[in-house]
């Protein structure tokens, strides 16, 4: 069964998301040959008309948005007491295009807390991810927002944030057993599972269950490895037939994946299918299959995508993407800091997720306005649902 969110549990002082078991394969992985073929598991007990019906009725109820956001309950006190203060916000990288629309969103929700967001580009290494949270602590911040990035990458200077007494929301990423959750760290889980077996779920249906798929696997944190290490171990389960290869990229060596991806594919010639772990892998990644001479046979996806992303699959330059929803995102990781600076538990936090396909997305409001209000995946009210939880609507 896909798995369509992740949930944040506080139990004994920790964090238990819904990708839990695929972190802790992700150890396997890491011992593995950086490019590994999978090949699938031929024992399926479904038969082939009723396993793809239910596939298909999942596929599209995937490209679907939301009758409603999954919103927090309890309300934050203080907030009010808040205002004039700054939040800084660290992406591990300003190069994805989903970090644009969540730095929109927490800014637009600062804006009605009465806040400032300071952003600070974490340039995809340890030392711009440091200098980053150095900033935040000397500027004696009320709190820090970083994305995409694991704590290890910077680990002390989120230390000192914290011995400064500034809270620290992790998002997107899965909770760390070494930084267990306190009253000055959180978690808010990622969507990335979640997006990468969706697109493999849409690839089964387009390839009739005979894909060969080459994934890019992001090596900026466990994570991310995690993610693509969930799509290949889910794989066998509804396309059999179908395998996998991965090959590793990375923010810090962003030039080489055109030579990565074309060497792949020059070992691989039957690959039909490429799948970027997150959109800003897209281009150089495409640039790969065009060093290999095979555009045209060759169908490219990606996850974490955003607007010029899916606009290029309504004009049928990609074959189909996944998105989150970044702009919720925004207010989802400001609801968070302004819990911990309250002392209050935080809630489970789940953060929908939409595959974009050549149909779906000539259904939607291919605007930034509509990216940013969050209307391609449920309803737009979820910003005054939190202005009342704030107690500032």
């Amino acid at each position: 069964m896909m798995i369509t969110r992740n949930a944040q549990r506080h139990h004994g002082g920790r964090i238990v998301t819904a990708i839990g078991a695929a972190a802790a394969v992700a150890v396997v992985l890491a011992g593995c040959s950086a490019s590994a073929e999978t090949p699938a598991d031929n024992g399926s007990s479904s038969s082939p008309s009723s396993a793809n019906s239910a596939l298909a009725d999942e596929v599209q109820q995937l490209t679907q948005p939301l009758d409603a956001y999954p919103m927090p309950t309890e309300a934050v006190t203080g907030v009010s007491e808040l205002a004039g203060g700054t939040i800084y916000y660290v992406p591990i990288t300003l190069r994805a295009p989903q970090f644009a629309v969540t730095q929109a969103g927490i800014e637009a929700a600062a804006a009605a807390a009465g806040l400032k967001v300071q952003v600070c580009d974490g340039q995809g290494n340890p030392t711009g991810v440091s200098s980053c949270i150095d900033q935040a602590t000397q500027a004696k911040a009320i709190g820090v927002v970083t994305d995409g990035l694991p704590y290890d990458l910077a680990a002390n200077s989120i230390d000192a944030a914290q011995s400064a007494g500034i809270p620290v929301i992790i998002s997107n990423q899965i909770a760390s057993d070494r930084h267990p959750v306190t009253p000055t760290l959180a978690y808010v889980p990622p969507a990335g599972s979640e997006q990468l077996i969706a697109l493999s779920k849409w690839i089964t249906l387009d390839s009739d269950g005979a894909a060969n798929i080459l994934f890019n696997r992001s090596t900026d944190g466990e994570a991310q490895k995690s993610y693509v290490q969930a799509a290949t171990t889910a794989l066998p389960d509804f396309c059999p037939s179908c395998t996998a290869t991965v090959y590793d990229v990375s923010s810090a060596n962003f030039a080489q994946i055109p030579a990565s991806t074309s060497s792949e594919l020059l070992k691989n010639p039957d690959i039909d299918y490429i799948v970027s772990e997150f959109a800003e892998y897209l281009h150089p990644a495409s640039e790969g299959v065009q060093q290999a001479g095979l555009t045209g046979k060759v169908k490219m996806l990606a996850a974490a995508s955003a607007l010029s992303n899916i606009e290029e699959v309504s004009k049928g330059g990609l074959a189909t993407v996944s998105a989150q929803a970044a702009a919720y995102q925004g207010w989802v990781d400001l609801d968070a800091v302004l819990r911990l600076i309250a002392g209050q538990e935080l809630p489970e936090y789940t953060i929908p997720i939409r595959l974009f396909t050549p149909e779906s997305a000539k259904d939607v409001t291919l605007t930034a306005e509509a990216e940013q209000s969050g209307e391609w995946f449920g309803p737009t009210t979820f910003t005054d649902d939190f202005k009342k939880l704030w107690a500032i609507a």
